[in-house]
């Protein structure tokens, strides 16, 4: 049993252990890499004015992604779309957090068990080890990213995907590019897209429902809106 003395020790030593994250301290170590072609975008004016971002415009959002990574020079990299509202704070308690085979970032969608590219913190040596982001691909390369993470032996932490405002509705996958991208996701990792592929196949048909907990129809929250367009 705790003595009453110790409990009391412990608990003023522990009362409000966030409040000793300072955010400016963390971000010494940190480099926010914005992938956009836009001349104004939401991520970068919800910055506050000590956070200086790479902004990557090249062609191709994974080669932007690694030239961007490339010349950051902070340990700790912070990927994050040009549509969001910036999680500074959360951001960094997240990384103080953190070990160099951690990546975090929002969960993405079933069946998939990865988190989306969106907003996406990982250490500069687990990009460096797996090669980075497949830059023949025009997009899905968050997906393979993750699996190639995994397979290097990283923890993947999975948040809510509300936890962060989202302000541009997401653009719709016509069947042949859903197709072509599932395709490449088999080939290179069909041990873990094979059964994923039959999943969302079998959803098309009709035939299977997600099993996995989805926001239901009336969910709110004080940080969370809809989209422009209404998706997700």
């Amino acid at each position: 049993m705790v003595s009453e003395s110790q409990f009391e020790a412990e608990r003023s030593r522990n009362q409000r252990p966030h409040d000793a994250v300072d955010p400016e301290s963390v971000f010494e170590s940190v480099s926010v890499v914005i992938p956009t072609v836009r001349e104004r975008n939401f991520t970068v004016e919800s910055l506050p004015d000590w956070i200086d971002p790479i902004i990557a415009t090249e062609e191709g959002l994974n080669v932007a992604r690694n030239r961007g990574i490339e010349r950051a020079d902070g340990e700790w990299i912070v990927l994050v779309d040009d549509d969001v509202t910036f999680p500074t704070r959360l951001t960094a308690w997240l990384i103080d957090g953190m070990h160099p085979l951690h990546l975090a970032g929002l969960e993405d969608y079933w069946p998939m068990d990865g988190v989306l590219g969106r907003f996406i913190i990982f250490h500069k040596s687990l990009w460096k080890r797996i090669g980075g982001f497949d830059e023949s691909r025009p997009h899905g390369g968050d997906t393979d990213f993750v699996v190639r993470c995994r397979n290097a032996g990283a923890s993947v932490i999975r948040l809510p995907r509300r936890l962060i405002p989202h302000h541009d509705a997401a653009g719709e996958f016509s069947t042949a590019e859903h197709v072509e991208w599932l395709s490449y996701l088999v080939r290179r990792h069909p041990r873990q897209m094979v059964p994923k592929a039959a999943k969302l196949l079998l959803r098309k048909l009709g035939l299977l429902s997600p099993n996995r907990g989805e926001y239901p129809d009336g969910w709110e929250s004080a940080v969370w809106r809809p989209p422009a367009g209404g998706d997700e």
